[in-house]
């Protein structure tokens, strides 16, 4: 955001809807490599993470008059993708679940399939298989406050879930990820 600053995200978002292409590229470059980060994490799949990402770049860009205020730029897109990658790992299930007879595959999630893909270390195999232990759910609210970097209140707007309720999920991540870890080490 070499143009515009954290302190000007209003004002970039509305000159972005304006139809300016500088701030939509300043939007762009910001956010791109930590969505794609993120969809690569969540969906294991390299391609599928860029197409859903171009996807939505497109589609804001196509309807960028339409689109509302927002007060976080980042929470916004993070939502946005968050939207458009589940939907299209719900359609690639959709179309691939009677085309592949193993019920295994199919009925894993796809948070087991990047946890099993990222297990390099010895440490991390731990952590790994920890997270397996967890719900969806806080899967996903660590994987938002851990690995992404976001905060309590970003993730309360990117997910559909109250702040205290996220601190809770951290919580009992917490636990059940020191429990596992600890039962694993010793």
């Amino acid at each position: 955001m070499d143009k515009y600053d954290k302190t000007s995200e209003s004002a970039l978002w509305q000159s972005f809807k304006s139809g300016d292409k500088t701030a939509f590229k300043a939007i762009y470059y910001e956010y791109y490599m930590l969505l794609y980060r993120y969809g690569v994490k969540t969906s294991a799949d390299t391609e599928l993470a860029e197409d859903c990402l171009q996807d939505l770049f497109l589609k804001l860009w196509k309807n960028r008059e339409n689109l509302g205020e927002v007060s976080s730029v980042k929470s916004y897109l993070y939502r946005a993708y968050i939207r458009t990658l589940f939907d299209a790992m719900k359609k690639f299930r959709k179309e691939h679940q009677f085309g592949d007879l193993s019920t295994e595959t199919s009925e894993s999630s796809i948070e087991e399939t990047i946890i099993e893909g990222q297990t390099h270390t010895e440490s991390n195999l731990h952590l790994h298989r920890a997270l397996q232990h967890l719900s969806r759910r806080q899967r996903q609210v660590v994987l938002l406050h851990y690995f992404e970097g976001l905060s309590y209140k970003q993730i309360a707007e990117v997910l559909p879930i109250k702040y205290q309720a996220i601190r809770n999920c951290i919580h009992e991540a917490i636990k059940v990820l020191r429990k596992n870890i600890a039962s694993r080490s010793g």
